[in-house]
């Protein structure tokens, strides 16, 4: 009997830097090399019936993806995870499986809205997050923190966020703030702050979390590099894909 199995796995280097079709590859063949058995599709190109989450952009991290794979028998999911992960690349790591209904939509279809954590490193020059060189208790980094999420509010305040993007066209002006949802200071330790970022997500589009962090940067005038992007949740009706 067929079954359906929802996979959530980790995406990190070096695999964060290979393209998303080379992805599906690297899961094909995993699954020939773990033995899982497959529904293959008919026509002259058969190929493993599995359906990926919404592309991962190139470079980014994850700890939040998702995978779904037609089986042509039923098996326990906790086997096929352990399967996969012995026979999977370093960077891919399943960390659940799920069993799902045969006819459910797919993830492209459903999944409705992104979140990221975003990385990043003061350069010299800008406000010091670091509590031994500036000498200043908790109350101060509190007020700091307040005063980056309330420079974070002004930068989402208007309805247009005009950037630039390289398309096959040429540099082509896009407003990013329909897709913003929102954004706000997660941590902050030394010279490291840690941005939350959330996103709409859809078929019509999946914007790259740099731009927006990087058009942030250029109009707070915060000295800041970016140092690491990752994913690390799909959402569909403001529910973690797999909840925890």
């Amino acid at each position: 009997m067929e079954q359906l199995i929802r996979v959530k796995y980790s995406k990190d280097a070096p695999i964060k830097y290979i393209s998303h079709l080379n992805l599906t590859q690297v899961f094909t063949r995993a699954l020939r090399r773990a033995g899982i058995p497959m529904v293959i599709s008919g026509g002259f190109n058969p190929r493993f019936r599995i359906s990926f989450g919404p592309p991962l952009p190139l470079g980014i991290s994850s700890t939040s993806e998702y995978l779904d794979i037609r089986l042509k028998e039923e098996m326990n999911p906790e086997e096929l995870m352990n399967r996969l992960n012995k026979v999977l690349p370093q960077g891919l790591k399943v960390v659940k499986a799920k069993i799902i209904s045969l006819s459910s939509d797919s993830l492209v279809k459903v999944i409705s809205a992104v979140s990221y954590v975003i990385t990043l490193k003061l350069k010299n020059g800008a406000f010091n997050l670091s509590k031994e060189n500036l000498n200043i208790d908790e109350g101060d980094l509190k007020g700091l923190k307040e005063e980056i999420d309330k420079n974070i509010k002004g930068f989402l305040s208007p309805e247009e966020i005009v950037i630039e993007k390289q398309s096959k066209k040429g540099i082509k002006k896009i407003n990013i703030r329909p897709v913003i949802l929102d954004m706000l200071v997660k941590e902050f330790k030394d010279q490291i702050l840690e941005i939350n970022l959330w996103l709409n997500i859809g078929q019509e589009g999946n914007l790259n979390p740099r731009y927006v962090v990087e058009a942030w940067l250029i109009n707070s005038g915060y000295n800041l590099d970016i140092k690491q992007i990752c994913r690390d949740g799909l959402y569909i009706k403001d529910q973690e894909v797999i909840d925890n």
